[in-house]
């Protein structure tokens, strides 16, 4: 499977600035706040998010909280920095080090911590750094989490606990092993390990490293690690897409490897390489992931949920096992509120995040690791083969310079296409059949630039052409 991903293009008149990933700014999030390090991300700033969300955790009792990070060169100043605030205001802190993402999530859940801290940039660029906020349960704080958050910005009287009751620090270095225990403990491991699978990982030098080695080990497969020094020098860009991960074509025939695995730096999410060295998109990560759950005969059936700009090929899964797809808002914060919702069995987003609640409620890369390990071994098909079993699309991505009211590009928008069906739950997402073909698009003004993000999907890519042009066009 293909995917055009197309960020500029001058017939649809868009706009030469800045990604999202180097604009200097300070972006609050639902998951936390990000910014580049001596710019925006200071002392200062870390100093207010970290005392606000430390009065988030006193609120709601106090307790402790767990801290991890990735491997980027700000990530222990400003955990040991965070981690004094925290001590200061009388809160316990435990740090398990450089660990995935998901497994500070994991962590919190399986062991009742207050809260969680994650010292993470996730995709973004090593000058990046940031705070990621979890709460009690092990999901990131939503909206309302933030908004209170923020409500606490400023608060600097009678927030340092007295000298007899301050914070206690202690390390935890069990969080990891018992994280990946998890994973295989719900995998038929036993028969992944029959298997022997030859394995190629790469890191991007960072904390899916060492937590990829326990997993692989633990199912028995050969594997080679590249980019494997756990440095924060990241040797090739950080987000886990295709044109990122080229190199690995090569090194996969090279090493005769059944798949490759790729990560961003907070390993959370995940790409695929299959057996040819073929790097598939990363919206088949969770395609596959579905697959390998709603197809196992030994899951109970139960339905699935993913955000509005995620691939249709999720919907056409869950169809071909009987169960239903829902929609979310984008951001994974909200993939989890809707998952726990429905009550459903499996849910994540298109840029290779599978969340499995059934392990941990987070894009979890070594969840994807072990389903997709799983699927090849129970159906003993090679991974080209499952994924040409898949339905086929055409994806388009882009961003337009947009500053006008976004109420009335939508009312022009539906006007243009009368016959779409139109959800308003984050932007606007319209679906509708043309000559025989699918065709969807998600258009959703960015929260931090004056732009608006086009995502679109069809199986005739030059419908979906002439739909991003005509709406090119609207704008």
């Amino acid at each position: 499977m293909f995917f055009v991903d197309e960020t500029a293009d001058s017939v649809y008149n868009l706009c030469n600035i800045d990604t999202e990933e180097s604009v200097s700014e300070l972006k609050v999030s639902v998951s936390g706040v990000r910014g580049i390090w001596g710019d925006t991300l200071t002392l200062e700033t870390l100093m207010d998010y970290t005392r606000a969300f430390g009065e988030y955790i006193r609120k709601r009792g106090g307790g402790m909280i767990l801290i991890g990070r990735d491997a980027r060169p700000t990530g222990a100043m400003i955990s040991a920095y965070a981690a004094s605030i925290l001590n200061a205001m009388g809160l316990d802190v435990a740090d398990c080090g450089i660990v995935p993402t998901p497994t500070v999530l994991y962590g919190v859940r399986k062991y009742g911590y207050a809260g969680g801290l994650i010292i993470t940039a996730s995709h973004n660029p090593v000058e990046w750094n940031a705070l990621k906020y979890v709460k009690s349960g092990g999901v990131f704080t939503g909206e309302k989490d933030i908004a209170e958050i923020k409500g606490y910005l400023g608060m600097h009287n009678g927030v340092e606990a007295k000298y007899d009751a301050v914070g206690k620090f202690a390390f935890d270095s069990e969080i990891l092993s018992s994280h990946v225990r998890a994973v295989v403990d719900y995998l038929d491991a036993e028969k992944i390990k029959a298997k022997k699978y030859r394995v190629l990982v790469d890191p991007v030098n960072s904390a899916g490293g060492e937590s990829s080695r326990l997993l692989l080990e633990a199912l028995g497969c050969e594997y080679k690690i590249i980019n494997g020094e756990i440095s924060g020098r990241f040797e090739r860009g950080t987000e886990p897409t295709p044109e990122n991960l080229r190199h690995m074509e090569k090194a996969v025939r090279d090493f005769s490897a059944d798949i490759g695995f790729a990560t961003d730096p907070d390993a959370d999410r995940l790409v695929v390489v299959d057996g040819k060295g073929n790097v598939l998109s990363e919206e088949m990560t969770l395609a596959l992931g579905l697959e390998s759950v709603l197809s196992d005969p030994a899951t109970s059936s139960g339905d699935v949920v993913v955000n509005m700009s995620t691939s249709r090929m999720a919907e056409d899964i869950a169809e071909r096992y009987g169960v239903r797809a829902y929609r979310s808002k984008v951001g994974e914060a909200n993939v989890v509120e809707g998952i726990e919702e429905h009550d459903a069995l499996i849910g994540g987003e298109g840029n290779g995040g599978v969340i499995f609640p059934a392990i941990n409620t987070a894009r979890d890369s070594l969840v994807g690791i072990g389903l997709i390990l799983q699927l090849m071994a129970r159906t003993e098909k090679s991974l080209s083969e499952i994924a040409a079993g898949i339905p086929k699309y055409a994806m388009k991505k882009t961003k337009f310079d947009y500053s006008g009211d976004v109420e009335d590009l939508y009312k022009k928008i539906r006007n243009r296409y009368p016959n779409a069906s139109a959800s308003v739950l984050d932007g606007l997402r319209i679906d509708w059949e043309q000559d025989g073909a699918k065709v969807w698009a998600h258009i959703r003004p960015s929260n931090t630039e004056p732009v608006v993000r086009l995502i679109g999907e069809s199986d005739d890519p030059a419908l979906l052409d002439r739909v991003f042009r005509e709406i090119g066009e609207l704008l």
